[in-house]
């Protein structure tokens, strides 16, 4: 099967127009959550859910699509359209700007940010690594701590350099391409199914498709990843989250702007496909199509933050909100939760390679509904998430 980031209870109606502090006034450390910008703790908790709703609906292995129903053909395109890649991209723009605010916050302390940025980005590492060998074969978080150990290397770039950067990364997936197949060579061959009877024969195929990710992942999708991490890095630079987060016009005009390209880039897919047949210049249409289909995902991604935006400015909702707060503000914990929950589960009932957009919207809102209480009940009695809170120490050290 194919599978691909704080506490008390979380406060209520924080106010929106206040900047995120530099520092903390007892020195280096962990953001206090009393500080934290609602919005972002909001934008981490839907990122966290959009990501568990395309885990259960594409990465556990799907029976053939012509013994689908009506229904589930219905489910698969609308959460297609409005899910897929949109998540990710989400969180590897915040991530950046979280990475870039962290870097502000110590180096306003008189002190390096780089030896505390390379301790989180380790312990990142080593969390994601267990997790993919162990659970989920597509796990995000090792390559985000890979791509975060090179992302600081552009931490006193000038804004220029950076969006050059970012247009050359973006651009990369398609020179590699181009040159794989001037070359006929092939990165790696994907997995052949494996039956999923026993945690052994799991455990084996998890690792032949780990391999085949990280064969192929690092030219022909982490240059993508690398690129929406710099432009998270300029967004902080600009304060954007936080300005966004209590400037309504400017929330309105990001949605303005980033809807309607959305919605002309995606069908503008459907148009390609289905106008350019498959055997005139496969490649070029290949390049064209997904292209296209990267603009509608980062669009709508915006559009997403810049919705949230206007729906977090209006006064009760950011308390409306508290529980998708507490999802966000234990992100790395509801990351790893989730496999923890959906594999013991698809391995007891025999679902991996059977899994119909139905089951997949069942099995994350199952595993949504046992998140979203969890994280809030925490919280009411931790200062943060117990994998965040290990993440700290490993950063700050023993203080946090």
């Amino acid at each position: 099967m194919n599978s691909t980031t704080e506490a008390t209870q979380p406060t209520p109606a924080a106010p929106y127009t206040s900047p995120i502090p530099d520092v903390q006034s007892n020195g280096i450390g962990p953001l206090n959550p009393a500080n934290r910008l609602a919005l972002v703790d909001v934008l981490r908790g839907v990122a966290i859910l959009g990501v568990l709703v395309a885990y259960t609906m594409w990465n556990l292995g799907t029976p053939p699509a012509n013994t689908w129903t009506v229904a589930e053909r219905v489910v698969d395109t609308t959460l297609g359209i409005l899910v897929d890649a949109k998540f990710v991209t989400m969180f590897a723009f915040l991530f950046g700007a979280g990475a870039a605010q962290q870097w502000r916050r110590i180096e306003a302390r008189g002190k390096s940010p780089v030896v505390f940025h390379a301790r989180r980005m380790v312990f990142l590492l080593i969390a994601g690594l267990a997790h993919a060998v162990l659970l989920r074969n597509g796990d995000i978080l090792a390559p985000y701590a890979i791509l975060g150990l090179v992302l600081i290397v552009a931490r006193r770039w000038p804004t220029r350099r950076i969006v050059a950067a970012a247009l050359a990364l973006a651009i990369l997936p398609y020179v590699a391409a181009l040159a794989l197949e001037a070359t006929h060579w092939k990165l790696g061959t994907r997995p052949t199914a494996m039956p999923d009877t026993s945690w052994r024969h799991y455990l084996a195929d998890n690792l032949e498709w780990l391999r085949y990710w990280y064969l192929t992942s690092p030219l022909l999708s982490w240059p993508r990843i690398l690129a929406i991490m710099l432009v998270g890095l300029l967004a902080d630079r600009s304060r954007f989250l936080t300005r966004i987060a209590a400037d309504r016009r400017l929330a309105l005009r990001w949605l303005g702007v980033a809807l309607p390209v959305a919605v002309v880039s995606r069908a503008a897919v459907t148009l390609v496909a289905g106008w350019w047949s498959a055997r005139h210049a496969p490649l070029a249409r290949g390049i064209l199509l997904e292209q296209t289909y990267w603009i509608s995902a980062w669009s709508l991604a915006a559009t997403y933050i810049a919705a949230f935006a206007l729906v977090c400015q209006r006064p009760s909702w950011p308390t409306r909100l508290a529980w998708l707060r507490a999802v966000g503000r234990m992100a790395f914990t509801n990351y790893l939760l989730q496999a923890a929950i959906v594999v013991p589960v698809c391995l007891a009932l025999g679902l991996f390679d059977a899994v119909t957009p139905t089951r997949g919207v069942l099995l994350a809102v199952g595993v949504a509904a046992i998140q979203i209480p969890f994280s809030a009940w925490w919280l009411g009695r931790f200062r943060y998430g117990p994998v965040e809170w290990l993440w700290r120490r490993a950063t700050y050290g023993a203080g946090v």
